[in-house]
């Protein structure tokens, strides 16, 4: 869908609040996507209850590790029977992160991911599947060899499904079978200091995703998520991101891609060894540096976060993406935020949408 926007919301406070935020944001953005963390609130239950509250939904983003691709795919359609005229039902997904990794044994991620599209495309277009045509999956999930599966109703609204990732692989995956592809502003290889290295399609992966498209298919949908922590009060804001950066680059695995686009390894390495001893995310925050933060979450006041996200939102369309969401963490009270967002951010950064 061309020119959409949406809004991420994470799944850490209660379910009413969560819909009734969704609620209040649905009238100026297309898409209310929720993330699966599946230890917090259950995704479905909340797109099924934001869909009946009016808006459109999507899982930003789900995994078939830990996760059943047939009831996945049952999950969504049902949500497309309910979300209203107008609206979509979009399937993010990924590999699953670090909920999943402690979780689950993640053997084939990739081709999990690979067989879940086509599973789940081909139970909405009404087949009789043969799960032994599914390998990974059948081998995490204990298919029963030989058995066929089938909806019991049809698929009149068949969901889209996007794909998240910044790996080689996945990134392949994306553009040879999945409707789009969603990028994310903090991860490094998708951040402002991407952008600015005039090398993004390559240092992104997405020169390698609309490669592998096959011409018979639909042009890939685009779709860009600007991360953002938004609040009067600007201590807040910056240190509700500055928690949020600490999660990605604690990680060392993310390290050789800060280095590629030139971010601040000497602060993530103090950030994972204030981990390591045992300071928790408030001692790993405060080795945080704020050129580090600022270049992967967008952060501050509405007058900071207004031209920050415009200029996101531009470098971003100018490699193709002409779809956007507000990312996640929003701020430090999600309300305000949304606030924030309805009254100052989207009329100045998405003129008309506040009057739609």
């Amino acid at each position: 869908m061309t020119g959409a926007l949406g809004v991420q919301i994470t799944p850490w406070s209660g379910s009413r609040e969560l819909v009734a935020l969704g609620q209040r944001l649905a009238p100026v953005v297309d898409t209310v996507w929720v993330q699966d963390q599946m230890l917090a609130r259950n995704v479905y239950a909340l797109l099924g209850a934001l869909a009946q509250a009016g808006c459109g939904v999507g899982t930003n983003v789900t995994y078939p590790i830990g996760r059943n691709p047939i009831e996945m795919a049952s999950s969504a359609a049902t949500l497309a029977e309910v979300v209203p005229d107008g609206r979509e039902v979009i399937v993010g997904m990924g590999t699953g992160g670090a909920i999943v990794n402690s979780l689950f044994q993640k053997d084939r991620p990739i081709s999990a991911v690979r067989e879940a599209i086509v599973l789940m495309r081909d139970l909405w277009a009404g087949s009789r599947v043969e799960l032994d045509r599914f390998p990974t999956l059948g081998q995490a999930l204990s298919y029963k060899p030989g058995a066929v599966a089938e909806l019991t109703y049809g698929v009149e609204r068949p969901p889209c499904i996007v794909l998240a990732g910044v790996g080689p692989r996945i990134l392949a995956v994306a553009g040879e079978h999945a409707d789009g592809l969603i990028s994310p502003s903090n991860m490094p290889t998708l951040s402002r200091a991407a952008f600015r290295t005039g090398r993004f399609g390559e240092i992104s992966g997405l020169d390698r995703a609309m490669a592998a498209r096959p011409a018979s298919m639909a042009p890939l949908r685009l779709i860009f998520g600007i991360n953002t922590s938004i609040s009067t009060d600007r201590k807040r804001a910056r240190e509700h991101a500055r928690r949020q950066v600490a999660l990605v680059v604690g990680n060392p695995r993310l390290w050789p891609d800060l280095e590629r686009v030139g971010l601040d390894l000497e602060s993530a390495g103090a950030v994972k060894d204030a981990f390591d001893a045992g300071l928790g995310i408030d001692g790993a925050a405060a080795q945080c540096s704020d050129d580090l933060a600022d270049a992967l979450i967008v952060s501050g006041t509405p007058e900071e976060c207004v031209p920050a996200i415009a200029e996101l939102r531009d470098l971003a369309a100018a490699e193709g993406y002409t779809e956007f969401y507000v990312g996640a963490p929003l701020g430090p009270d999600p309300h305000e935020a949304a606030g924030l967002l309805i009254d100052q951010v989207i009329p100045q950064v998405w003129p008309g949408r506040a009057s739609r």
